[in-house]
């Protein structure tokens, strides 16, 4: 399946908050256009259709990612705010139905992204990509774990909800 390409979309989202929507003047479009059409041999034509599919999913995906971080910022303030357990459970209880439906709804635009990407590609194309994304996942999260550190104010590993 293609679900490596999401990553490597996410994070390339994270880097260009505008999100590519031409080839034209986007770093980011003109990478996958040459990534598509040197590691995967997609065609010019074949590769350009991938990249604008790409860009719109990555619009789509940007907005229902910044709709769960400001939940996620939610939930940190409630959770590590003054008051009972029984009234964090109140507060949090109607976002945390917002949190899951826009979960849901972003594993179906997934879903679509990846419907549409492989109904341009052959099998041969397909797998092509699933090994070049994958090798790209494993660099970009080589290079997470290398650089990321916690943030202040954000619940890190080994901190627990009050």
């Amino acid at each position: 399946m293609l679900r490596p390409i999401l990553l490597i979309a996410s994070l390339s989202l994270a880097a260009l908050p505008g999100a590519a929507q031409a080839e034209e003047g986007r770093p980011l479009a003109r990478f996958r256009m040459d990534q598509l059409q040197q590691s995967v041999g997609l065609p010019e034509p074949q590769a350009r259709a991938v990249v604008d599919r790409w860009a719109r999913y990555d619009l789509d995906q940007f907005e229902k990612m910044r709709q769960i971080h400001q939940i996620r910022r939610q939930f940190n303030d409630i959770l590590l705010g003054p008051g009972a357990e029984e009234d964090k459970n109140a507060k949090v209880r109607p976002l945390l139905e917002q949190f899951v439906e826009l979960r849901r709804q972003q594993a179906e635009l997934k879903l679509k992204f990846e419907d549409d990407i492989r109904a341009r590609l052959s099998p041969a194309q397909q797998v092509r990509l699933i090994l070049h994304v994958e090798e790209m996942q494993r660099r970009v999260a080589d290079a997470i774990r290398q650089g990321i550190p916690n943030r202040p104010g954000r619940l890190g590993l080994g901190q627990r909800f009050q």
